[in-house]
């Protein structure tokens, strides 16, 4: 019979349709993540001149009481002790103010002191009549080998100044100083120049906070760069007071990477160079200081968490499949009808299938980081971590603490379901020690064996069973992360794990620092990535083994190796049974047929048909409790769905032979020998998977 309502035509503009539909879903996503991207812009533009406003107004606070305290020395002729008074309650009242004090050059003050220079400090067992030259001469030259006399020397030359950033011994800590001159009448005279210098000395801990409040996501941070290119704040505190410009590209990456974007512009875009995302950069004056606010972020972070994920933008894949099919099939279309129809339901199924295979592509995908985690690639990220851990936890970390380690896994094996065996090697920087320089938490067995022994340097190796839960709910889809948490030796609590980043041939997740093993697979799984963060516990242990840890939360150190199943075994073992399982039943309704000349070539019959599904049965079943088995699995797996759906397949192919076979008269049964049962076979059993997996994914 010719085909009088299917043609060519009909499918190529069903294409065009399809087409259509994925370039208006594909734009309209390409519109909301360019807003998403503006939105990211504009925020973060406006963090920075909000930032660069309360900073500048900061400062301003401080030149205004340090001019104030210069006015009232100036016009007023003081004794010591009301001198000291205004000088005390200028730092006690002024928050984030560490000292403050007047520096007189020789012999201009009133009084016998020949260089008088009161001052008061917080935090310090402040006496009476201290003076600066308790300490040393801040008359002298000023030497970044000895005492930083740049405060005092300089604006009496210079006129009102801030200092670049300098390390405080007695404050322990990086400050900076507001230096103002001034001219009095102590000594008699008024007309010899100026006599000295009012100053403040604002701790840098206050600015580096408030950088730390910015919502910048976990990877961004703050920074203030003088005009000179010194690093006035910064997450790490070791490189406060150095030039951006001769930073170690190995040692901080991404600070050498922005230093040649700070004459480009306000708004920067650069590549992170271990990690490869991509960063943005905003500049900001700071006209107090003479310096420069940038802000950085990671700017893929925050487009997945800003990001409203749309159901319909996953639907721009499968419509540009389906116009892809669609449009081959229209290619030399049959003109019969019954011929057509089942080249319509050959497409739809083809559709379909290439549709499951893509979503199960996608459920492949790696797990990223979680929300709050830091990845460590760096010394800057290790310490912007732990200050950002350090702002939302009562613990107060010491950076003098902080303990470089080395480790290298050499063999991973799975011994369980839910238990690992790990050969590997931790080198250690403390120093000669009996004891293991780490703990790994969540162990159930674990030997430890000096190798080598050196005076600073100790090469330790460890054979350990630690227990690590699995999920195999989503079996064979799995993507997993053995998390290994290293605690601190337990004779010294207070020292946190470092990673020596120097000692890893790159960070870059998909180098896998950390892992040392020369296949990409073990017991069924891949190797994908590593990674290093931090975390904060309350607990340590796994189960009953359990304990609250004493005082304050501890720091952990993770090694985050992720795996993921290598999909050849279940392939082979459970998804391509299931496949012949259903083109068996696929053809055993082709076999359907009342042509007597036809059942009997064929051998169809309702016996036969009871029999070999019963043989399927009896195949699916024996794959279905070994992997029940082998998984040791709690609750309904992923794939277990796909075997029920072969066990609903062959109990309607033998109910259905049943009822085709009897006098039971049903009228899809009946129709030209169950044709719509065979056209629609395919489609409704792709449907049903693409549901299951559809479920599968969002849930």
């Amino acid at each position: 019979m010719t085909n009088r309502i299917l043609t060519s035509q009909h499918l190529r503009r069903t294409c065009l349709v399809f087409a259509f539909i994925a370039a208006g879903l594909l734009l309209l996503k390409f519109q909301w993540q360019t807003q998403i991207d503006t939105k990211i812009r504009h925020d973060l533009v406006y963090q920075s001149i909000q930032a660069g406003t309360q900073i500048n107004q900061r400062l301003e606070t401080l030149t205004s009481l340090a001019r104030m305290l210069r006015l009232q020395i100036i016009r007023e002729n003081l004794s010591d002790q009301q001198i000291r008074q205004k000088i005390r309650d200028a730092v006690k009242n002024t928050e984030g103010v560490f000292r403050g004090g007047i520096a007189f050059k020789r012999n201009r003050w009133s009084g016998k002191t020949a260089l008088y220079s009161p001052y008061y400090q917080k935090n310090y067992h402040n006496s009476a009549s201290q003076q600066i030259t308790d300490s040393y001469n801040y008359t002298k030259p000023d030497s970044a080998e000895g005492e930083r006399t740049v405060w005092f020397n300089q604006p009496l030359e210079l006129g009102n100044m801030w200092t670049e950033p300098y390390f405080d011994k007695q404050a322990g800590t990086w400050l900076i100083t507001y230096s103002m001159p001034f001219r009095s009448g102590y000594d008699g005279q008024r007309n010899n120049g100026n006599d000295g210098v009012v100053f403040l000395s604002l701790s840098l801990d206050e600015l580096t906070n408030k950088m730390f409040q910015l919502h910048l996501g976990n990877q961004g941070f703050g920074v203030l760069i003088s005009g000179t290119g010194k690093l006035i704040t910064s997450p790490d505190q070791s490189i406060i007071g150095h030039s951006i410009f001769q930073l170690s590209p190995k040692g901080y990456p991404l600070l050498n990477a922005i230093s040649p974007l700070l004459q480009r512009g306000e708004l920067s875009t650069f590549i992170h160079p271990l990690t490869g995302h991509e960063q943005w950069m905003v500049l900001r004056r700071v006209d107090a200081l003479n310096a420069w606010l940038a802000l950085i972020i990671d700017a893929n972070e925050l487009r997945l968490n800003r990001s409203v994920s749309k159901w319909y933008w996953d639907m721009v894949p499968f419509f540009s499949i389906a116009a892809l099919v669609t449009l081959l099939a229209s290619y030399h279309f049959p003109t019969q009808s019954h011929q057509a129809t089942n080249r319509v339901y050959t497409a739809l199924s083809v559709c379909l299938f290439s549709c499951l295979l893509l979503l199960w592509y996608q459920a492949l995908t790696p797990k990223a980081l979680a929300q709050g985690q830091i990845l460590l690639v760096d010394k800057q990220s290790a310490r912007m971590a732990l200050k950002k851990i350090s702002a939302v936890s009562a613990q107060k970390i010491t950076m003098q603490h902080v303990q470089p380690i080395r480790i290298e896994i050499q063999s991973i094996d799975l011994l369980k379901a839910d238990q690992i065996s790990l050969i590997g090697e931790v080198i250690s920087w403390s120093g000669e020690s009996k004891y293991p320089p780490l703990q790994i938490d969540y162990v159930e067995s674990i030997n430890w064996s000096l190798k080598r022994s050196y005076p600073k340097t100790q090469v330790w190796e460890f054979v350990a069973t630690i227990k690590q839960p699995f999920d195999y709910g989503s079996f064979p889809l799995d993507n997993e992360i053995i998390r290994l948490t290293l605690l601190p030796p337990p004779y010294d609590k207070e020292t946190i794990l470092i990673p020596q980043f120097s000692s890893y041939n790159s960070m870059r997740p998909e180098s896998r620092p950390g892992v040392a093993i020369q296949k990409d697979e073990f017991s069924g799984w891949k190797l994908l990535r590593t990674f290093f963060n931090y975390q904060r516990a309350a607990f340590t242990g796994y189960g009953e083994q359990a304990h609250l840890l004493d005082n304050l939360p501890a720091i952990n150190l993770d090694l985050n190796i992720v795996i993921q199943r290598n999909i050849t075994g279940p392939i082979i073992s459970h998804i391509m049974p299931l496949l012949v399982v259903s083109f068996l039943t696929y053809c055993m309704l082709r076999l359907w047929t009342k042509d007597e000349k036809k059942q009997a070539l064929w051998g169809f019959s309702t016996a036969t048909v009871l029999q070999y599904c019963a043989s399927l049965f009896f195949i699916l079943i024996i794959a279905h409790v070994a992997l029940r088995d082998a998984l040791n699995a709690h609750g309904i797996i992923f794939i277990e769905y796909f075997y029920f759906l072969a066990y609903l397949q062959i109990m309607f192919t033998a109910i259905g032979a049943l009822v085709y076979t009897s006098g039971i008269h049903v009228r899809v049964f009946e129709y030209e020998q169950g044709a719509r049962i065979k056209q629609w076979y395919w489609p409704f059993i792709l449907m049903l998977s693409l549901l299951i997996t559809t479920i599968f994914i969002e849930k």
